[in-house]
């Protein structure tokens, strides 16, 4: 039975991080993927171009937290603190790209929608890590 939960929050944050990861190569405004932004506007704007590649970092940082707790179980709160550091620097990219893309939100594209469901199994991963009983 315990290793049913485990099994089920170690799945849940390998998704979220695989979906942040995978949103960076999707297309997300005007069928672009960020990764193609990322490129275009590294020309026009570099201290503004590398807030594009943070999904991707988000989702790598999560990842090794994810790792981190399949390895070894009792680096349960080590794994929870790699994963609030991959989600700041995703919140630092929402709050700093939505706002100037805001035009372009209602025709978002599959890209956009998988960063945000990775970033939510990630917060349900770390909520159900805290919660888990260590035994």
């Amino acid at each position: 039975m315990d290793i049913k939960k485990y099994l089920d929050f170690r799945l849940l944050g390998l998704t979220g991080s695989i979906l942040l990861i995978l949103s960076q190569f999707l297309s997300w405004f005007s069928n672009q993927s960020l990764l193609h932004i990322y490129i275009i506007t590294t020309s026009v704007a570099i201290e503004d171009s590398f807030l594009y590649l943070f999904p991707l970092i988000c989702g790598v940082i999560c990842l090794i937290g994810t790792i981190v707790i399949i390895v070894n179980l009792e680096y349960r709160i080590n794994s929870v603190i790699i994963n609030f550091i991959g989600l700041g620097f995703f919140l630092v990219f929402i709050i700093e790209i939505i706002p100037r893309e805001f035009l372009y939100l209602p025709n978002a594209e599959i890209g956009f929608y998988f960063s945000i469901i990775g970033s939510i199994l990630i917060f349900f991963d770390i909520i159900n890590i805290l919660i888990s009983k260590e035994k």
